[in-house]
């Protein structure tokens, strides 16, 4: 088969097969698969796949390797024949090993298993090797490889630290609910290890202040996470101090990640949600599954995706609980785009004019999910708009 013939799977099969749905998505998903072939058609490819890739032989060099190769092959020219063949690969195999969700951005990552004709087989020095069957290479990250997946999961980090402190609700096991969603929709678990074993691989003096940001974080996860388990047990409300004194102990790595703006321009998530499917079905459905759509494409990076969520929640829920936080982020999402004029003009139509208009907490709310820079730009837009 060759990648332009290859034809996407759903999401959800994916998630499915990753272990990553919640019991009640993966109970009606299983319910959906007994009665559909071809979505089970997907699955048992998807499945296969991964196993064949688990199965792929790893042989190692000969002796002399090294001085065969040295002065022939610079780990340069190695990491773009990496990127060549990731991009080249068909969906979903080449996601599965580089085990990233940045879009684009994936394509950059280099650490990836290659097929390298000739490079371990035959005993003559001509890298064309004898045409046999190709055998494994690995191929280590360099810093610039791993900047665009640092960058992003610096971003999405400072996304979940802004929700979770702005988390401001009277039920404690709703409180729960949103932070233990905000765990979820970030992924930060599940990349950071992948990302603390390839920063393991970088020269030691380029690997330190990655190892100590990562290993905080995953400190900060591990806190916030038996918070709510704390909680939970004893039928308490989390203890806010606990978790945001967590978040707030995890330090940035480098300037350099700085430099990268996250942001996804992507398809809509509405038309293949079975939330929003459920939705216009006239189903109801509860106010967290709703937002979750604003949540999602907000650790997506895909500011565009964010409004259009906002207002589906608010189109099915314009006085819900959460109708202020789908407001901020949608305000949020405009600063980023460049649309300060759309952002300031929000602020004012759901929130008002003036700040003596506000509701208490609704300024708090908004200026802690924006950076100051992005929250000076929202004040110059609504003193522009009232003159």
């Amino acid at each position: 088969m060759q990648p332009a013939d290859y034809k996407p799977f759903a999401p959800e099969v994916h998630e499915y097969v990753d272990g990553r749905m919640s019991a009640e998505a993966e109970r009606d998903f299983e319910r959906r698969l007994q009665a559909n072939p071809e979505l089970k058609r997907q699955v048992d490819a998807l499945r296969r796949s991964i196993e064949l890739l688990g199965n792929l032989p790893v042989q190692q060099p000969r002796e002399g390797f090294d001085k065969r190769v040295f002065g022939r092959i610079r780990e340069e020219e190695l990491a773009e024949r990496a990127r060549k063949q990731i991009i080249a690969a068909p969906m979903p195999l080449w996601q599965h090993v580089v085990h990233v969700g940045l879009g684009a951005a994936a394509a950059a990552l280099v650490f990836a298993i290659i097929g390298l004709p000739g490079l371990f087989s035959g005993e003559s020095d001509n890298m064309e090797g004898s045409g046999g069957e190709a055998p494994i290479a690995r191929v280590t990250a360099t810093e610039d490889d791993l900047l665009p997946a640092l960058a992003d999961h610096k971003a999405r980090f400072d996304t979940m630290r802004r929700n979770v402190a702005a988390t401001r609700v009277d039920d404690p096991d709703l409180q729960r609910q949103l932070i233990a969603m905000e765990l979820q929709y970030s992924d930060l678990g599940r990349r950071n290890m992948w990302l603390a074993q390839q920063v393991s691989g970088l020269p030691s003096g380029k690997r330190g202040a990655y190892e100590q940001y990562l290993a905080r974080l995953d400190a900060a996860l591990v806190a916030v996470n038996e918070e709510i388990t704390r909680s939970r047990t004893e039928r308490k409300p989390m203890d806010m101090d606990v978790v945001r004194k967590a978040l707030a102990g995890v330090p940035t790595p480098t300037d350099q990640l700085g430099e990268y703006r996250i942001s996804v321009r992507g398809a809509s998530p509405l038309p293949e949600s079975d939330v929003a499917a459920m939705a216009d079905d006239g189903q109801r459905l509860d106010e967290i599954t709703l937002y979750s759509l604003v949540r999602q494409a907000d650790y997506r990076h895909d500011h565009a995706a964010v409004i259009e969520a906002a207002d589906f929640y608010l189109k099915w829920q314009n006085r819900g609980r959460f109708t202020d936080q789908a407001n901020a982020a949608a305000i949020a999402a405009h600063l980023r785009l460049g649309r300060d004029l759309d952002a300031g003009r929000r602020f004012r139509d759901k929130f008002g004019d003036y700040d003596e208009d506000l509701q208490p907490g609704q300024l708090e709310l908004v200026r802690g999910l924006l950076t100051e820079a992005e929250f000076n730009r929202l004040q110059a837009a609504r003193a522009a708009l009232r003159e």
